[in-house]
């Protein structure tokens, strides 16, 4: 099922290394929503924010299944996350489902596409 996902965080409530951190939140949001892990192969990832500095603001957005439907975005269903400041320890991330406004979200192309 195509479905798009998005996650807000602050870098330092994702308790891993900067370098795995995009990967540690895709397949945290994948798990919630289609009890799956992300799997580069189907979904693909669009983040934005300074992953590098501390308790900077940044997102994902994850199309899953982007091969399915290269259609406009605005059909396909999106599920909106915030990380909870509590993670602070290892383990599995705690995702809260948030509401957002798809305006902003819709302007970004669905799949794999060229910048």
């Amino acid at each position: 099922m195509s479905v798009r996902i998005f996650v807000k965080f602050r870098t330092h409530e994702v308790p891993c290394d900067p370098g795995r951190k995009l990967k540690f939140i895709a397949d945290a949001a994948c798990s919630a929503s289609l009890g799956r892990h992300f799997d580069y192969e189907k979904d693909f990832l669009h983040s934005q924010g300074e992953i590098y500095s501390v308790n900077a603001p940044c997102h994902v957005l994850i199309d899953c299944e982007y091969q399915q439907f290269p259609i406009d975005p605005k059909e396909i269903p999106l599920r909106c996350y915030a990380v909870k400041s509590d993670n602070l320890h290892d383990g599995p991330l705690i995702l809260e489902e948030t509401n957002l406004h798809r305006g902003q979200i819709d302007i970004v192309p669905w799949g794999r596409h060229s910048s």
